[in-house]
């Protein structure tokens, strides 16, 4: 069984619960939503209910918009980390996705990110939005076996980030699908 692992502010839009409930009404998969304001917590509550179903983890955020087949096609990859692309909810819409992510210095106030340029179907990123992002039970019970939230911001970096970087730091890399079609719900739906 897939744990679907939703952190929410309170309210999901319509169009994201009927995507996830077709995908938990066709696959083994549970929803488990946390209403929380430090997102950060939430991912962290999301990921131990995982851990004790002993179940891999489909993080989903409540604006990104997915089909059943991107929920497939995601899985289908095999991979321990892997997540869809989808682009920021902002007018010059970028990747939420970097081939290089470092936590800031004491000289640098904000992290150094390099936005993904060369774009290939499969890649490997050092950084991405959890937004729609696949993780294997074994990863979550190797970051998480310290008893502290991978999830908490370390230096300057997201919830995201942090975990992402922790979880590299454990030696897995992170892939992602650049052919998955999502939408990051706003004023309108952002995408390619």
């Amino acid at each position: 069984m897939i744990i679907l692992g939703v952190p929410t502010m309170g309210t999901i839009p319509i169009k994201v619960a009927g995507a996830i409930e077709t995908v938990m009404m066709q696959r083994k998969a549970y929803p488990y939503y946390v209403s929380n304001s430090l997102v950060y917590d939430a991912r962290y509550k999301i990921a131990r209910f995982a851990l004790e179903n002993d179940s891999d983890l489909l993080f989903i955020d409540s604006d990104i918009l997915f089909s059943l087949e991107a929920f497939d096609r995601l899985l289908n990859h095999k991979k321990p980390i892997i997540s869809g692309l989808y682009y920021t909810r902002t007018k010059e819409q970028s990747p939420v996705a970097y081939s290089k992510v470092r936590p800031s210095s004491l000289f640098h106030k904000y992290p150094q990110r390099e936005i993904i340029t060369d774009i290939t179907p499969l890649m490997e990123v050092e950084g991405c939005g959890l937004g729609f992002c696949f993780i294997q039970n074994q990863v979550l019970r190797d970051v998480m076996k310290e008893g502290k939230n991978p999830f908490e911001p370390y230096r300057n970096l997201g919830e995201d980030f942090s975990f992402l970087y922790r979880c590299r730091k454990k030696g897995y890399k992170i892939y992602l699908d650049t052919t998955l079609e999502l939408k990051h719900l706003g004023e309108y739906e952002y995408g390619r």
